[in-house]
């Protein structure tokens, strides 16, 4: 969630330089904490009971819906040339949160964490 909302704000800031990346952080990080969190949980929830491609399609689609939906009404209240900046933004978003999501699922995050919890330090 925290990873997906950085790395958001990492890639409006390569493209523009501004304060508007600080803006998007006060504003995505708490809707990604709440809301995307909710939606993942809703999409494992739905998704469980499935394997592979089909699972993680499905799972993309929720996260890509909620995303979505939540911009609704914003959109339709705001000038046009806006709208595409929420809308990317909103989707932009869940992507990268069902891709940590779905990294942190696999395999190989789970033998990166095995390997960290085996580090020792002296």
């Amino acid at each position: 969630m925290l990873i997906a909302g950085i790395l958001l704000m990492l890639i409006y800031f390569l493209l523009e330089q501004s304060g508007f990346v600080l803006l998007i952080g006060v504003y995505l990080l708490p809707i990604l904490l709440i809301y995307g969190v909710l939606a993942s949980i809703l999409s494992d929830f739905v998704t469980k009971r499935l394997r592979g491609l089909f699972r993680g399609s499905l799972a993309l689609f929720i996260h890509l819906f909620f995303a979505a939906s939540f911009v609704l009404m914003p959109i339709l209240e705001m000038e046009r040339s806006f709208n595409r900046l929420v809308l990317i933004t909103a989707l932009l978003s869940s992507s990268l949160f069902w891709c940590i999501d779905e990294f942190f699922r696999s395999k190989r995050a789970k033998d990166i964490c095995g390997k960290i919890d085996e580090l020792e330090i002296y």
